[in-house]
């Protein structure tokens, strides 16, 4: 006869049945950020930190709590203009791409890549990898990174301006961009 075994948990994602961070980091990475079937729509870079990832999957869904959001949702504004511009409706594209502050960034950003932003562009067009035919596969990673950065960036100057009421600069928040790439 068997001696009894002590009852024990066991984690059946890991080899020897020990639970890892590490383990569990790799399938929620593979499970939610590489939600995409081809490299185009995968929500990876490792050029970024975690947060801008979260970011850029939040933005793709239209899950920012931008104002227009809020207001479907019940929650009582006294306006859904946009609290950088005020020129129109807070949308996530419009918070993200078209305002007339991040406009100006997104050109500049392209200018600085030797390239002319397209004004159509969709947020997911914009956030996933597209490269050109002078660009090496790591370029283009690189190229995803400063616009998954970029658009991090302008996304916390908007809550800089909404819960600080500090006043958005798009020169000092292009310089920002740029040290950020950098790093």
């Amino acid at each position: 006869m068997e001696p009894e075994k002590a009852d024990s948990w066991e984690w059946l994602l890991s080899n020897n049945g020990t639970f890892a961070t590490n383990i569990l980091s790799t399938v929620l990475n593979s499970k939610i950020l590489s939600a995409g079937t081809n490299r185009e729509e995968t929500l990876r870079n490792n050029l970024v930190p975690k947060k801008v990832e979260v970011f850029v999957w939040r933005t793709k869904k239209k899950r920012l709590p931008v104002l227009m959001e809020l207001d479907k949702r019940g929650i009582d504004l006294h306006s859904v203009r946009c609290p950088v511009c005020d020129g129109d409706v807070e949308s996530v594209d419009h918070a993200i791409l078209f305002c007339k502050n991040t406009l100006y960034i997104w050109t500049e950003v392209f200018n600085w890549w030797g390239m002319k932003v397209a004004a159509s562009l969709s947020i997911g067009e914009m956030f996933n990898i597209f490269q050109t035919s002078a660009m090496t596969e790591l370029g283009a990673k690189i190229w995803q990174a400063v616009r998954w950065t970029c658009g991090y960036l302008i996304w916390r100057n908007r809550n800089q301006k909404v819960f600080k009421n500090k006043n958005w600069n798009p020169p000092v928040a292009l310089n920002e961009i740029q040290i950020t790439s950098f790093e």
